[in-house]
């Protein structure tokens, strides 16, 4: 026992949640440890005046064959804490990973679409250009190098705005503690460069399509009027749609043997691929929807809604140019949030299937339940035992990588009477000495079998070597690598119980027993719950941390797509201020006009969405198909997420079709009729007429 003489207030950086510290004189440190004792740290004070890194320098000079290591400033947060902080940055690494996936995805599919769409509306010009003597080879190298000279000042651009809004993303990810409170994002040249090359990369990959399409533009089609599309289904669509329809069938097929973390990252792409496929055979699907969609609105404004379904009906490439960043937008947050339902309810439910304690303590801070608050816990009435679990961070040594994972420390046969854990190969009973267990997810990465002698990093860079005993089927809610407890606190001496698992007598009231272990748990800032309320708990923590990584990832994604949606109907409107000038020429009054335009807005926001819903209702189904052959695990269909997005795309649609056709509307009068002149008479000139030009139409 020591006696408290004074409360010491930090100075500098606020102490890492959980931590403290005690300062004890060297005799009371060797009554609570009699072994010699060994520094792991040395605090070296530099002189005033003399700057820490020229002492810093000096020291490494001093020691330069010496394993230690120095550091200044920020660097002074070592050990455990450093190589926590190395772990979270590696977490922040493969999300930022993800999205970038995602967007280069929605990139290359909005960028060719909207590329496609313009030379589908510049035919007539490019019909000119061949009927002036242009080759194909020029048409081509004239649309690429729009392209690229696009694609060059649009990645400029972007390398700015990353560079100012790099902090904002940060300041997100440490807002949700997803990313260490000191990260920092620097400039780096290199980076800019790659990521200027990738931009104009995806400009110019987006219009390869176009630019063949434009190549084939024939001089005879700059006499054609028609707004109406023809053989829009052109034999790349077919080949294009087809190869990933049955690559989605392959997909869609394999997804129940896939398992669980399969299964995720398999619908992830399994999306993708539908949503390509969709908007190839989209000439084919536009029509009909169209008629389902306009129905409800030509029901009811009459005039205005049957014009716009058949306007949307005409122009099919329109609609399902205006269509497509629609659906990508309602497809990629569909499956998105149903894939992190998906995680959240496999974990849990991984975890209520082999939960067998009555109770659970919970430490909330790092420092845990000490050795004896376990023994005060497992001497209640009604419990039977209890099994501590102390967790920390590591790394596996694998074939060609390190694989970051949180390390247990448990004790197996008191682990036994808490979960009933099965293993795919070994026995978990002969964990014990310099052994671990693993579960079959880390198992496969890190290529680990049964037998094997492997390396492991501790979070301070301990390195032990051990032999896997057992392969877990499951993790049930435990750290993937398991160690004999007293094998790993010889390397972590510091290392408490973050959890306790209490389990019951028979017959004994798990909500008494949790009452009696929460009034222990509290004198060591833990706190004890029920079964039923632990797996509760562990739900709504688990649906936290998968919406808020669905918001991070999504974030970015839906910004382009809603700027694909209102530049896409922006273009559209031009399209169809020729349209407007005739229904004006016909009497249509200015309101007539604008309900007309946004009945066609809200048909083609419609279709959009009945096409992204369809694509992440298949990936919706064969996740949990995956999930009942895997374990029954069910989750939510995201309806109010893909409501709410749809109703975002309706919003921005809207916005963008209705400024441009006000526009339109003032800048056009309602025409005079024109003027009756009678005939001539005898020996009377010619009277002028006013005689209206005609009305063109784009194609």
């Amino acid at each position: 026992e020591v006696r408290v003489v004074g409360i010491a207030t930090r100075t500098g950086p606020a102490a890492p949640e959980g931590a403290a510290t005690a300062f004890l004189t060297e005799d009371a440190l060797a009554e609570l440890d009699p072994a010699p004792a060994e520094a792991d740290a040395l605090a070296v004070f530099a002189e005033p005046g003399v700057p820490a890194g020229t002492v810093a320098d000096a020291i490494r000079a001093a020691l330069p064959d010496s394993p230690l290591t120095v550091h200044t400033d920020a660097g002074k947060e070592s050990g455990t804490a450093g190589a926590n902080r190395a772990a979270a940055l590696d977490e922040v690494a493969t999300l930022l990973a993800i999205m970038a996936l995602i967007g280069c995805f929605v990139s290359v599919f909005v960028v060719s679409g909207t590329f496609a769409f313009s030379i589908a509306q510049r035919r007539r010009e490019l019909a000119l250009l061949r009927t002036v003597g242009a080759t194909p080879a020029q048409v081509t190298r004239m649309v690429t190098t729009e392209a690229a000279l696009l694609g060059a000042a649009a990645s400029a651009a972007g390398c700015l705005i990353g560079v100012q809004g790099s902090d904002g993303i940060t300041a997100v990810l440490q807002h949700y503690g997803m990313a260490p409170a000191d990260m920092e994002v620097p400039v780096s040249v290199p980076v800019l460069i790659i990521s200027f090359v990738i931009g104009l990369a995806v400009a110019l990959a987006g219009v390869f399509a176009a630019s063949r399409r434009a190549a084939r533009v024939r001089p005879a089609e700059t006499l054609r009027e028609s707004d109406t599309d023809t053989r829009v289904m052109t034999r790349g669509r077919w080949i294009t749609g087809g190869l990933f329809l049955a690559l989605a069938v392959l997909l869609l097929v394999q997804l129940p043997r896939a398992g669980d973390d399969g299964a995720v990252v398999i619908s992830l792409v399994l999306t993708e691929i539908l949503v390509i496929a969709m908007v190839a055979f989209a000439p084919l699907l536009v029509p009909p929807l169209v008629r389902v969609a306009a129905w409800p609105v030509a029901a009811l404004t009459r005039f205005t809604g049957t014009l716009a379904a058949d306007s949307a009906r005409a122009a099919v490439r329109r609609t399902a140019s205006c269509a497509a960043p629609i659906l990508v937008t309602v497809a990629v947050a569909g499956s998105l949030v149903s894939m992190s339902n998906a995680t959240s309810a496999s974990a849990v439910n991984d975890e209520r299937s082999h939960l067998r304690a009555g109770a659970v303590v919970e430490s909330g801070t790092r420092i845990g339940v000490p050795e004896a608050g376990v023994r005060e816990l497992g001497g209640l009435p009604g419990v039977r035992s209890a099994a501590p679990v102390g967790v920390t961070s590591g790394f596996l040594v694998g074939y060609n990588a390190l694989i970051p994972s949180d390390v247990g420390a448990v004790d197996p046969g008191r682990l036994a009477d808490s979960f009933e854990l099965k293993a795919a190969d070994g026995d978990l009973a002969d964990l014990r000495g310099d052994t671990v267990a693993v579960s079959r997810t880390l198992s496969g990465q890190a290529g680990w079998k049964t037998g094997d002698e492997v390396s492991l990093r501790l979070s301070d860079t301990t390195a032990l070597k051990l032999r896997v005993v057992a392969v877990l089927d499951a993790s049930a809610g435990l750290p993937g690598a398991l160690l004999p407890r007293d094998t790993l606190l010889k390397a972590d001496p510091g290392l408490a119980a973050g959890r306790v698992y209490l389990a019951l007598d028979e017959g004994a009231d798990a909500a008494r027993v949790a009452g009696g272990a929460d009034a222990v748990a509290r004198e060591y800032g833990a706190a004890a719950f029920d079964r039923e309320s632990w797996l509760e708990r562990s739900a709504a923590d688990s649906e936290r941390e998968g919406r808020i990584l669905v918001l991070v990832l999504l974030g970015m994604a839906l910004l382009y797509t809603g700027i694909a949606i209102a530049n896409t109907l922006v273009m559209a409107a031009e399209q169809r201020a020729s349209g407007v000038l005739l229904l004006r020429r016909l009497g249509a009054t200015g309101g007539q006009v604008l309900r007309s335009v946004l009945c066609e807005t809200l048909t083609v926001v419609v279709v959009g969405g009945i096409l992204g819903i369809a694509a992440a209702g298949v990936t919706v189904l064969g996740m949990s198909r995956a999930l009942d052959g895997a374990g029954g695990a069910s989750f939510p269909v995201p309806w109010a997420e893909m409501g709410g997005v749809l109703g975002g795309c309706l919003l921005i649609a809207m916005i963008a079709s209705l400024i441009p056709t006000v526009l339109q509307l003032r800048s056009t009068r309602t025409p005079r009729p024109a003027a009756v002149v009678p005939p001539p008479g005898p020996g009377l000139p010619t009277a002028p007429q006013d005689v209206e030009p005609s009305v063109h139409s784009r194609s």
